[in-house]
């Protein structure tokens, strides 16, 4: 039964992810690659505007919403040709697909055709101007023949010789799918592994503090039929003073918990699990596929070492519990992916996005990201513009130089990146909180401490791991040498710094401006490592494996192809074997494998609520023991949503002397008036340490205000007795 009930919220999450989406990705005729990776930003921030669109109309959520949306802009969009290519990317029908990225490869396999010496895929090639021009010389002229040759040509590039068996196999769509799916297949199947290990079931609830909200959440979008993000922030105000609240994570999990009938819990947990195995692992293959030179090795890395940093995903899915921001920076591969393709980095070919493709993308992908968690706009900003200051002085060297087209590329880039700089600016002082709450988290190592844990892809505050650090400077030194990727160091170093500063700034001014805008949480902001660092492993790795097939002719066969595997297995078990990822596992499963916040005695007497407890009832409750999570998983109403809130006075009485109802006429009151029938009583214990918040649920059993009809171990559901009010009639 419950592998049923697995499977359908998993077709249910995949569903929701995908579908929305699908309509406006065909209709740019994106690659397949890319198309699979951005179609969950594109669902998403359909999902997101359906939501608003929907609160506006008095539209009920449903999943009809965001496809009915999805299917009027991919209309759209397919009416006006957004995705047709310039004739010099189109293909005869029929005709073999090259493998190579661009021109710039083709040249490269020439040159090992002939014997030359050659840094690798992605060295010494001409930029991405040199490429465009050669491609209008070249003109349209594709025949079977020329394709042919391509695809002949770019089984060289891939393996280092024209012909091999293994060449020929992965110049098919066959081959270079399976090549992706491997690397899913590993990357995803690691993190999958190791969360698993770490939530102790796919029916945990994870026991922080955040996770109250986060269930509670999606429950009252459930119940209000509204899935706006003023709703979201309303369940925790006074009516009328509905704040916004970055919805997105809720949104998702509403319509997958509508789509296959099961609880919050499971649907959440199977959301958060797809993020980190397929959404992150594909986002990463894409902006190593689209955005550099790598070849087939590249690609699998990508996927393949996605878990590799322990710090991201995994982290997320654990601490805080903050999956919106898990959620955020899933797709931030992507942002990358789109900046290098806006900025002229990304090599020319099949993959290169369009003007058209990248008019949709940008809005989608930038929106997704920001509507999932703010602070993943924060974080695009710290790599993105270090990226695109690059690609400056990058296009200015090649004015210099004299090459085509850099002129008019220099004066779209600089009033662009001044452009950004600005408005970066302007967000970056505008949205970052308060310095009072800003400035909460503490440094934990020494500057020089800080510079090798980040170096080593430590997670927070957990130990240096030499071994992976000395992978990591290899494979950025080979990106140095024999790349045109060298905007993947600059955002390396970019989150690297970043990292440093909130593991070893003292609490002051400066650790304020730099870090302020993750309320100098040093747990969220070294997670961005990840994004910078798995693309950077994955483009050294294909460079290294080059150099090495030149000078050891076996390996440009299936030899080869083993090795890589090989060695992005034995990467991932330098990682997994390391004495951080030991610090960090024993902290992370201490999040899931608890009873701080809902024993199981707890969540068994939650799960039979329902039939005990009318659907009209008002249940009081106490967030900081768990019992208010009776809304998410029990499906009633109660009290308090969350630890943090506002309410009525009542609620604030109720709260501290609801044990006073059959004494206190006032306390009777407020019970009838906010129609209060049943009480939770968890013990005193809370999270955090705390005991005994509201201690007008601690002794009411004892007092007479209520009776106890249903109990599982110290867990007690009780029911309001009737008590007499100030004008001196019997409530309840």
């Amino acid at each position: 039964m419950d592998v049923l009930r697995v499977l359908a919220v998993l077709v249910a999450a995949l569903f929701v992810l995908g579908a929305p989406g699908l309509p406006t990705v065909l209709a740019l005729r994106l690659r397949p690659l890319t198309a699979l990776a951005v179609v969950t930003p594109v669902s998403a921030v359909l999902i997101a505007a359906s939501a608003e669109l929907g609160h506006l109309l008095s539209i009920p959520w449903t999943v009809l919403s965001p496809l009915v949306l999805g299917l009027v802009l991919g209309g759209l969009l397919w009416s006006a040709g957004i995705g047709r290519r310039r004739s010099r990317h189109t293909h005869r029908a029929g005709a073999p697909e090259p493998v190579a990225q661009d021109s710039a490869e083709l040249r490269v396999a020439a040159e090992d055709a002939d014997g030359a010496a050659a840094d690798g895929a992605d060295a010494a090639t001409p930029d991405a101007q040199t490429v465009d021009a050669a491609h209008d010389a070249e003109g349209a002229a594709s025949s079977t023949s020329t394709a042919t040759a391509a695809a002949t040509t770019s089984a060289a590039t891939t393996t280092g010789v024209p012909g091999t068996t293994l060449g020929r196999a992965l110049a098919t769509r066959r081959g270079r799918a399976a090549t992706i799916l491997l690397g899913l297949a590993i990357g995803g199947g690691y993190i999958l592994l190791r969360a698993l290990d770490m939530m102790g079931g796919l029916f945990r609830v994870n026991q922080s503090y955040d996770n109250v909200f986060h269930l509670n959440a999606v429950r009252h979008i459930l119940r209000l039929g509204d899935g706006s993000a003023w709703t979201v922030g309303g369940m925790t105000t006074l009516p009328g003073e509905e704040t916004f609240y970055p919805a997105l994570w809720h949104q998702t999990v509403s319509l997958v918990v509508q789509l296959s009938g099961q609880d919050i819990v499971l649907a959440s947990n199977l959301v958060m699990l797809l993020l980190g195995t397929t959404v992150w692992p594909l986002a990463l293959m894409a902006l190593v596929r689209t955005g550099t030179n790598a070849g087939p090795a590249g690609w699998l890395a990508a996927g393949a070492l996605a878990g590799v940093a322990s710090a991201f995903p995994l982290s997320m899915m654990s601490w805080g519990v903050l999956l919106p921001y898990l959620y955020s920076l899933s797709m931030m591969p992507l942002v990358l992916m789109l900046i290098v393709h806006l900025v002229r980095l990304a090599p020319d070919g099949e993959q290169r996005l369009t003007g058209g493709q990248l008019g949709v993308l940008v809005p989608a992908v930038f929106g997704a990201v920001a509507l999932a968690h703010p602070q993943g706009v924060f974080v695009a900003l710290v790599m993105g513009v270090p990226m695109m200051v690059w690609a400056v002085l990058a296009t200015a060297t090649d004015l210099v130089r004299r090459r085509p087209r850099a002129g008019i590329r220099l004066a779209v880039l600089v009033p662009l990146t001044a452009l950004v700089i600005v408005v970066g600016h302007d967000i970056w002082y505008r949205f970052r909180p308060v310095e009072a709450s800003a400035a909460v988290w503490d440094p934990n190592a020494t500057t020089e401490e800080a510079i090798w844990q980040t170096l080593t892809l430590a997670p927070n505050a957990t130990p240096i791991w030499l071994p992976l650090g000395v992978l990591v400077a290899l494979c950025a030194l080979a990106v140095l040498i024999g790349s045109r990727s060298r905007w993947l160091v600059i955002a390396f170093l970019a989150a690297g710094a970043l990292s440093v500063a909130t593991r070893s700034l003292p609490v002051d001014d400066l650790r304020y401006e730099l870090t302020g805008n993750w309320y100098s949480d040093n747990n969220r902001i070294t997670v961005m490592l990840a994004t910078a660092a798995v693309p950077l492993l994955a483009v050294g790795l294909d460079l290294l494996l080059r150099w090495a097939a030149r000078l050891l002719p076996v390996l440009r066969g299936t030899a080869g192809a083993v090795l890589a595997v090989a060695l992005c297995l034995a990467i991932i078990a330098v990682g997994h074997f390391s004495p951080s990822t030991e610090v960090s596992r024993t902290y992370l499963e201490r999040e899931w494998r608890n009873d701080n916040l809902l024993s199981d005695d707890e969540r068994a007497l939650l799960l039979m609520l329902p039939e005990v407890v009318p659907e009209d009832a008002v249940i009081a409750t106490n967030a900081w023991n768990g019992s208010s999570l009776a809304y998410a998983i029990s499906d009633r109403e109660v009290l308090n949503t969350f630890m943090s809130f506002q309410a009525e006075d009542e609620v604030h009485l109720l709260n501290g002397h609801l044990d006073d109802a059959q004494e206190d006429p006032v306390v009777c009151d407020a019970v009838e008036e906010l129609d209060v029938e049943y009480a939770l009583d968890f013990g005193p214990e809370e999270i955090h340490g705390k005991s005994a918040t509201y201690t007008g649920l601690n002794e009411i059993s004892e007092t007479g205000a209520a009776e106890v009809v249903l109990q599982v171990g110290d867990a007690k559901l009780l029911r309001m007795l009737p008590c007499r009010g100030t004008d001196g009639s019997m409530n309840g």
